[in-house]
């Protein structure tokens, strides 16, 4: 499949499931996987950083505007994928450059450290966003930690399940 289309894919998919299946109010409980996370993780690392982070906002205000959110998940998208070069290079870095970089050459391990590392990233600025305030700062860590482990389990999962073998 070509790569732009196969992303459009991947986002309709990961918002519908988002919006329609993991959404905490319909679910009922307080903690739910922020599974779209994982276009940050898909997006190719060739673009220009102003292309990432222009996809990047649009796939924050997307889902700003489908969960009526006022901006947070634009704010985490955002750094996310403005941190994304600099994560890259902590999970690959026994790659020389990254333009020479094939992510489907590289071990799945260093793609699940680099999945960590952007989940890890994109939800503590999430909720920071949230929070508004350090005065808050206990709830913020277990909510932090909840969601991140809940996204990172639910996006290991959905890679293993969509892994290309060899």
């Amino acid at each position: 499949m070509n790569k732009p289309i196969g992303l459009l894919v991947w986002f309709l998919a990961l918002v519908f499931a988002q919006v329609f299946m993991l959404d905490p109010i319909m679910l009922g409980i307080p903690y739910s996987p922020l599974i779209y996370v994982l276009l940050f993780v898909l997006l190719p690392h060739q673009w220009e950083a102003w292309i990432v982070l222009l996809v990047g906002f649009f796939i924050g205000v997307v889902v700003d505007l489908l969960f009526l959110s006022g901006g947070i998940h634009t704010v985490a998208s955002l750094i996310a994928c403005f941190t994304r070069p600099l994560l890259m290079r902590a999970a690959y870095r026994d790659t020389i450059s990254l333009r020479d970089l094939k992510i489907e050459n590289e071990s799945f391990a260093s793609l699940c450290f680099y999945s960590l590392l952007i989940i890890l990233v994109h939800h503590f600025f999430l909720f920071v966003a949230m929070t508004g305030s350090w005065s808050k700062l206990g709830w913020l860590l277990s909510a932090w930690g909840a969601n991140s482990m809940l996204t990172i389990m639910t996006c290991f999962l959905l890679l293993v399940l969509t892994k290309k073998t060899t």
